[in-house]
């Protein structure tokens, strides 16, 4: 590793007696992240980027001469895609069954796209202008990282082989061609951030040693992995403004400081810079986007308002409730028999084209997070809303009622749902999720039920020396499957990531059997801690061991010194929904708080150029180089909750 320091500007923000109190007295009116041309108004969620507006902008790009804008109504299965201001025709027919990600725009004009199936074959594919190009079998982790005019960049990984990068050709009529030339064996390291400059490929990369995490720069001539540039695991790519006259080359910040600090900074790193102004709040729930990105960020903002009182993070959290009721089908005009009006239905799951499902754990993630924001937000949650979210609930406890087995104790899948597990035995984290959503109710007997649900789940517990242990599904389903004792004690264990869903509702239901197992739990998340970031996907430690397998989600409610120490730092798949909410349920505003954040430019050497020094959270959120939050006249979030923000008889409206 090769650093010049040069230190033309040192920043130390410690504590200005109006930073302490900016929070409470005077408004966040505007996020703004200036490097990308981004301002979100936190009064009403109006995203502006580029020329273009709207409450869920999703994506502005050039590309030559070409500009892409996508972005979704309130309630869009598939986004509203124009190229030039034309509307792009195929995207609504290429998504609904199977998740699009994001879009690329070749300086040709060609749009490009990868799909990823839930059913069938669960394979990957590369759509080119609405056309399958290229097809990767279910087991292979895929990302793409470039499109040009001549080729595609793509990033291959498939259970424990080692990850590579591959350049597919196009041919003179500009088609994807199955030809490919491999750029990067990666071996041993274990890719995160990539960015392609030139011939270079700058990566940050894991090469097993803690000194050998940080950011390498390889030549794609060669493919060679040599030593980092950068050898620390803290390091990230990042873009700043030009007002900031930096040197040319790659800019790479690097984070040293106290755990609640580096909580916070990857908290707030995800939730402002990723999906900034919650752009994907306007989603349905076709993809599993409200209930598995939205509902945590969710969780996220409300409890970080919680903890700081800080507008941003309650005006983000309005936005995406307002934008998540908004979405339900009885707004959208889908509701049906099969489908209430108080729930987001399905299209990946299902077993036949187009086929809706309300699935019990989706509604119960989609709820729970709703009533948890608005607990969290208090009187900056208006009444109204709050009392429509009740509703919501208890429509939804109605809807599933005749799935409940009053003899088993526990709900069904419905056994008309077009669903390969319909009539069984629901699982243990559809069980627990859906118990909460019972314990919120007015009900008494509901409330009891929702408990003895849960003395169910603990009574499945089995427990060694490593701590707890269950199983996906309840006993009553291995037996109705013909499942004898033997063979029942064959059966794997539960997952790390469905274990998570599990836990995130178990802490918040009353139990008193829980609090003598807290402790068992804590062991088993350090036992899955001590296999290191790679980590086994069954709790017992048996399955693939992939970062993919991480625990997060609920697990922070079970949090040990140990999985704190962990999360003070990246992990894999640190941006994901379900981590950024770990590391706000981990930061802890009491704890003491200093943070120095060093400002490297990489060419042929990294040279030191910024430092910024924070010894408390809020100069953090006030004076960042990453991001500005802008006020206006001075008034409380009290007075804002007055304004308003959700109107009831149109909840898209802000």
């Amino acid at each position: 590793m090769r650093i010049v320091l040069m230190l033309p500007m040192i920043l130390v923000f410690c504590c200005p007696s109006w930073a302490a109190e900016l929070h409470q007295k005077q408004a966040i009116d505007q996020l703004v992240l200036p490097a990308q041309g981004i301002s979100v108004d936190l009064n009403s969620g109006e995203v502006s980027r580029k020329g273009a507006t709207g409450q869920c902008l999703e994506q502005v790009s050039q590309a030559g001469r070409h500009q892409l804008v996508v972005q979704k109504m309130p309630g869009d299965d598939a986004p509203s895609v124009t190229l030039n201001k034309t509307p792009v025709s195929w995207i609504k027919a290429v998504t609904g069954e199977a998740r699009l990600g994001s879009l690329r725009l070749s300086r040709d004009g060609s749009l490009f796209a990868l799909r990823k199936w839930k059913t069938g074959d669960k394979q990957t594919e590369l759509l080119q202008d609405g056309r399958v190009v290229l097809t990767w079998k279910r087991g292979f982790i895929v990302r793409l990282l470039q499109v040009r005019t001549g080729d595609v960049a793509v990033l291959e990984e498939q259970g424990d082989q080692a990850a590579k990068l591959f350049r597919y050709r196009r041919n003179s009529s500009g088609e994807t061609m199955s030809d490919r030339e491999e750029l990067v064996d990666f071996r041993s390291c274990k890719p995160g951030r990539l960015r392609l400059k030139g011939d270079d490929l700058w990566a940050w990369l894991d090469c097993d040693e803690d000194a050998q995490k940080g950011i390498y720069r390889i030549s794609l001539k060669t493919g060679e992995i040599g030593l980092p540039e950068m050898s620390n695991p803290d390091a990230d790519f990042v873009t700043l403004p030009k007002t900031f006259d930096l040197s040319k080359g790659e800019t790479i910040a690097v984070i040293d400081g106290s755990p609640a600090a580096k909580h916070f900074h990857f908290a707030l790193n995800g939730l402002l810079l990723s999906q900034t102004g919650e752009v994907k709040a306007c989603s349905s729930d076709a993809e599993g986007m409200q209930s598995w990105n939205q509902s945590y960020r969710l969780r996220a903002l409300a409890t970080l308002y919680a903890k700081t009182g800080a507008s941003v993070f309650s005006g983000m959290a309005r936005k995406s409730m307002r934008l998540s009721l908004a979405t339900n089908d009885g707004e959208a005009g889908r509701a049906g028999p099969d489908n209430p009006s108080c729930g987001w239905s399905s299209t990946i799951y299902g077993t036949k084209p187009g086929e809706r499902l309300s699935l019990m754990i989706n509604q119960a993630m989609i709820s729970n997070a709703l009533s948890t924001g608005c607990d969290l937000l208090g009187p900056t949650c208006p009444e109204h809303v709050a009392e429509r979210i009740a509703d919501m609930s208890m429509c939804l406890v109605q809807h599933f009622e005749p799935q409940f087995d009053a003899k088993a104790g526990l709900y069904r899948i419905d056994a008309d749902a077009g669903f390969r597990f319909a009539g069984s035995v629901a699982p243990w984290n559809w069980q627990i999720a859906f118990a909460e959503v019972l314990d919120r109710s007015d009900d008494g007997s509901l409330r009891w039920r929702a408990r003895q649900i849960a003395r169910r789940f603990l009574k499945s517990w089995k427990f060694n020396s490593d701590g707890a242990l269950w199983r996906y599904w309840p006993d009553a389903y291995y037996q109705e499957n013909g499942l004898k004792e033997v063979q029942l004690k064959k059966q794997r264990f539960e997952d790390t990531g469905h274990a998570g869903i599990s836990l995130l509702s178990l802490g918040r239901i009353p139990n008193q059997d829980l609090i003598a197992d807290i402790g068992s739990v804590g062991a088993r998340l350090d036992y899955l801690l001590s296999f290191g970031t790679d980590t086994p996907r069954d709790l017992d430690g048996k399955g693939p061991r992939s970062g993919r397998w991480f625990p997060s989600g609920g697990w922070a409610n079970f949090a040990t010194d140990k999985f704190k120490a962990a999360l003070s730092g990246p992990v894999p798949g640190w941006r994901s929904a379900d981590a950024l909410y770990t590391y706000a349920a981990l930061f802890d505003p009491d704890k003491p708080f200093q943070l120095t954040m060093d400002i490297f430019v990489c060419a042929d050497i990294c040279r030191r150029e910024r430092q910024f020094t924070y010894e408390n959270w809020q100069s953090y959120l006030t004076e960042n180089p990453l991001f500005q939050l802008r006020q206006a006249e001075a008034r409380n979030d009290s007075e804002i909750a007055s304004e308003e923000f959700f109107e009831k008889s149109n909840f898209y409206k802000p």
